[in-house]
């Protein structure tokens, strides 16, 4: 009777809810509009814990980090006092189930000095939410 009873109850529990597309925007929106000192930590849960993140150098070689490698840099950087700023224009984002990508061109305001580059990131639905798998960015002109 019991096993019967235990049977009935995990299959009347239902799976987290599908991530909505509305949320899948938010998350690619929170990636920069949560890229603040005061809100580093709500940012780095954005992250899986198996994240990492590839980005392209002038020499031609690319550098690789884990989750803990990438956030130590904005970790520093933002702390730093300086005004810093990202934003994403052209945004396109592509969801196929459970999966999505989005791709943008960013801009990077330190102080008055932009930078400009290309912007990918790889989601992943996860208990209902949309979390950063991966990112692959290049600045303009590497």
């Amino acid at each position: 009777m019991f096993l019967a009873l235990a049977i009935a109850a995990l299959q009347a529990a239902s799976p987290p809810p599908a991530p909505s597309d509305a949320a899948l925007r938010r998350a690619v929106a929170e990636y920069v509009g949560l890229y603040t000192h005061e809100t580093l930590d709500r940012w780095r849960k954005l992250f899986l814990p198996t994240f990492t993140a590839t980005s392209t150098r002038a020499d031609g070689t690319v550098k690789v980090r884990t989750l803990d490698e990438f956030f130590t840099a904005p970790m520093r950087y933002l702390a730093s006092g300086r005004s810093i700023k990202e934003e994403l224009e052209n945004v396109r984002i592509d969801r196929r189930g459970k999966l999505a990508s989005a791709w943008a061109d960013f801009v990077l305001t330190e102080e008055a000095e932009k930078s400009r580059g290309k912007l990918v990131l790889l989601l992943v639905a996860d208990h209902g939410f949309w979390r950063i798998q991966s990112l692959m960015f290049s600045y303009d002109g590497e």
